[in-house]
């Protein structure tokens, strides 16, 4: 303990007797280890950490797919519920999601809330206990809604002030008076996707009542579920049991499952669906920050070694005097090890400082960021980078330095020529290998922005210039009665109205109503999103096994003249479409492509749903196509609807103005709480703010790996000129030589350049074969891009190699300057 004590304090010493050295090496591991450490802290929370739930191995998602006509996720029905919970056998609880949005009422403002409704036992499947109150029980159970609610922390802090007397306050939802129950932890967040943001009220219903319709198997209005596998049964157990669970209900209910659908149940551990979407970014970026790391460690060592070629005959003298190579090799170590560690604690600082700032930047759609913190696990993380990093850049140094010959170095030090022909070589592998992961980094930095630089460049189908949207939600009421937008006729007088105003607005062109919003890609199975339904068109056989669905979509009839969409052929919708009419629909062109390939769609009639009883809807008109799933995804088949014809009550308003969203909010607020004073306007922003939220996760990928890659690309460049400056300081003499024998400048010129060429080519080949190799794992972050796109691996290594060149550049023009005669004496 003593010795190493010494080589602490000797090693402190040596750190501080070079100043400038040391406060470099250790703002750049600050910075490789901070890079690391916030990456890490958002890998760690998003997809390590187990879900903060009791038990979580257990909690699963249930899907009731229909892969024979290819569809996944569909909704399922109070008796299919029943059937997991009491027939399955592998559960022990069960509890649908009935997600969507909901209007707080009877508050100063009207607000919209994120909502959930679950079983009686949600809660105590999650294993949650509340810091106010209580949650549901038994005592609370209602063929219906219960009327009573539990509300998140964040609405008892924001519209009571965190007030402990909360519980028996009246909530209005939807007209609808819910009793508070009680308050959850700050911590708790539902375990799933939601329309958009955090939920604040849960609620919990029997489904057996109004205002869901009666519970026969074949009323399919819940849209997804959890369940508890019971203890010592595993996933693959539990889904044989549910895959012949699902083969006897299709025979034993053949009317409610045709053959051809295939209808089955599959279930998915929870965590996985949470974070399976998100998992291939967030693995990409935590590479690219330990590449940053790793060029970080090489660019150190290549300093260290140096540094140590320079202390040679210290070292030499050390070993005259009787000091053991293993102890050269431990004290030159522990000398790395510190730096290494100071560097660590001051990574972790920044990391600390930043990782609020990074988080703002990080897309909403990634899950769990409200979890994210420097725990131990990310500390121990960070310890183990500063640790390897240490290692990594110390250990060659430290092994050089031990296997220096005495005599030699003595010689060579006193001659002030330390480039020797080992430390030559070491330094050289260390260059090449910081290009090689350089070039690595910006091939992935490439295909991103390539990716990202080709959806902005991406037609969406409609002109998002001078478009302002905002947004509103009609409410259900518990009792249909009560409801004043209950079926079509009320619904249309509402939007007449809404439209009549908000085309009265000054300053507003037109002004149109869609149930859905281009590229906002909602989530389908929440109450006001997506309408992806199944779909029976009257000229394809039922027993087609085609994928027969399409997502409907209702407008008004300027909805299309509001986007400057084009309409191909046909017409559009009119206010003579409208309820008691025939039903009418308008297709886009790659869904009359899709499902009639060889006819013309116009006339053709399509039926949403599997209700044979269902009326028949003609289409009469074609547009082109229109990104609504978002920009990057190839979406589902879509079918517009009348607004007067549809009685969805999600509202989206789209208004053509040469004014700001922001200066049309108040007006555009003020004309729908005049029609009605109870409902909410939200997200008031232009179309184009649309757009680029829609793309927020590939912006941050290809921001956040090109800012690694350029940060790369500068290290690699510093590697090259500071090797090639350091040869023409220890080479002086040589060159003097050279030069007092005849040499040309353009001769000391080349013989520098062709070093810095010969390893910059090296580094780039080597670099090329392993983005060659792997750049098929970055497939999923692609769109319009292959994973060896030609123009990024042609403009990749060019870029690169001409930066390499300036770099060596610089230093062999400095070379050709010494004088023959101070080099002479200097020497």
């Amino acid at each position: 303990m003593g010795t190493l004590l010494q080589d602490v304090r000797y090693g402190l010493r040596m750190l501080v007797k070079k100043p400038t050295f040391t406060i470099v090496a250790v703002l750049t591991l600050a910075l490789g280890v901070g890079a690391n450490t916030a990456i890490f802290s958002i890998v760690n929370a998003v997809l390590l950490r187990s879900l903060p739930y009791r038990d979580p191995d257990r909690l699963v998602r249930i899907y009731f797919n229909e892969p024979g006509i290819g569809l996944r996720d569909v909704r399922f029905s109070k008796p299919e519920l029943d059937d997991l919970q009491t027939r399955a056998g592998v559960f022990e609880d069960v509890t649908p999601i009935f997600e969507g949005s909901e209007n707080l009422t009877g508050a100063k403002e009207p607000e919209r809330l994120e909502a959930v409704n679950g079983s009686f036992s949600y809660f105590s499947m999650l294993g949650v206990t509340p810091q106010i109150g209580r949650l549901f029980g038994p005592q609370d159970f209602a063929l219906g809604f219960a009327p009573v609610a539990v509300i998140s922390d964040g609405l008892w802090r924001r519209a009571y002030g965190a007030d402990p007397n909360v519980v028996g306050r009246t909530l209005l939802i939807d007209s609808d008076p819910f009793t508070i129950i009680g308050v959850l932890p700050r911590g708790f967040r539902h375990p799933g996707p939601t329309v958009s943001g955090d939920v604040d009220v849960f609620g919990a219903a029997g489904f057996s009542s109004d205002p869901f319709p009666p519970p026969i198997r074949g009323n399919r209005r819940l849209g997804a579920g959890i369940g508890r596998l019971k203890p010592g049964l595993t996933l693959a157990q539990a889904q044989a049991r549910l895959t012949a669970m699902a083969a006897e209900l299709r025979q034993d209910f053949p009317a409610d499952y045709p053959p051809q659908a295939q209808w089955t149940i599959e279930i998915q551990p929870l965590q996985e669906t949470l974070v399976g979407n998100v998992r291939p970014m967030l693995l990409v970026l935590l590479g690219a920050v330990i590449m940053i790391v790793f060029i970080i460690s090489l660019n150190i060592a290549n300093l260290l070694l140096a540094r140590a070629s320079g202390r040679q005959q210290e070292m030499a003298v050390r070993l005259a005097l009787g000091a053991s190579r293993g102890r050269m090799v431990r004290q030159m170590l522990t000398e790395s090890m510190l730096l290494s560690l100071i560097g660590g604690a001051a990574g972790i600082a920044i990391a600390v400082g930043t990782l609020g700032f990074i988080l703002r930047f990080v897309p909403s759609n990634v899950p769990r960021l409200n979890e994210v913190r420097i725990d131990w696990v990310v500390l121990a993380f960070a310890l183990l980078i500063s640790i390897l990093t240490g290692l990594v850049f110390g250990l060659v140094p430290a092994l050089h330095s031990a296997k220096v010959a005495i005599y030699a170095a003595i010689r060579e030090g006193g001659r002030g020529s330390s480039y020797g022909t080992t430390s030559g070589r070491l330094r050289d592998v260390l260059i090449v290998a910081e290009l090689a992961f350089a070039v690595i980094l910006m091939v992935g930095a490439g295909l991103l922005l390539r990716t990202l630089r080709d959806l902005l460049r991406e037609n969406p189908g409609f002109n998002p210039n001078q478009v302002v949207t905002a947004n509103t939600w009609l409410g259900n009421p518990n009792d249909p009665k009560t409801d004043p937008y209950l079926g079509i006729p009320g619904k249309a007088t509402f939007d007449r109205e809404l439209l009549r105003r908000m085309n009265a607005i000054p300053g507003v062109e037109l002004a149109a109503i869609t149930s859905s919003l281009p590229t906002t890609n909602i989530n389908p199975n929440a109450v006001g999103g997506l309408a992806i339904e199944a779909l029976a068109i009257e000229d394809i056989p039922v027993e087609s096994s085609q994928d027969l669905r399409a997502e409907r979509i209702r407008i008004s009839p300027d909805y299309f003249e509001v986007l400057q969409a084009t309409l191909l052929r046909g017409r559009s919708f009119t206010e003579g479409d409208e309820d008691g009419k025939p039903l009418v629909a308008i297709i886009d062109e790659s869904t009359g492509h899709k499902y009639w390939p060889t006819r013309d769609p116009l006339g053709r009639r399509v039926r949403f749903g599997k209700d044979p009883t269902k009326p028949w809807t003609t289409v009469v008109g074609i547009v082109k196509d229109i990104k609504s799933d978002g920009l990057d995804i190839d979406g589902v088949p879509h079918i517009y609807v009348s607004t007067y014809q549809d009685p969805s009550k999600q509202v989206s308003v789209v208004l053509r103005t040469s004014l700001p969203a922001t200066l049309l909010e108040p007006q555009i607020r003020h004309e729908i709480q005049s029609v009605d004073l109870g409902l909410p306007v939200f997200n008031v922003v232009s179309m184009n703010d649309i757009l680029d939220r829609s793309l927020a996760s590939r912006r941050f990928s290809a921001d956040l790996v090109g800012g690694f890659a350029g940060l790369a690309v500068l290290l690699a460049s510093i590697g090259i000129y500071g090797l090639l400056a350091y040869m023409v300081s220890q080479r002086s003499r040589e060159i003097g030589i050279r030069m007092a024998l005849g040499a040309r400048r353009d001769d000391i010129l080349r013989m520098f350049l062709r070093k810095g060429v010969a390893l910059a080519g090296v580094g780039i080949v080597a670099g090329l074969v392993f983005s060659a190799s792997t750049a098929s794992i970055m497939a999923r972050l692609l769109y319009g891009v292959r994973p060896h796109d030609p123009a990024v691996f042609l403009i990749v290594p060019l870029l690169l190699f001409a930066i390499a060149v300036l770099a060596s550049y610089l230093p062999a023009r400095r070379a050709t300057k010494v004088n023959p005669i101070i080099a002479f004496r200097e020497a």
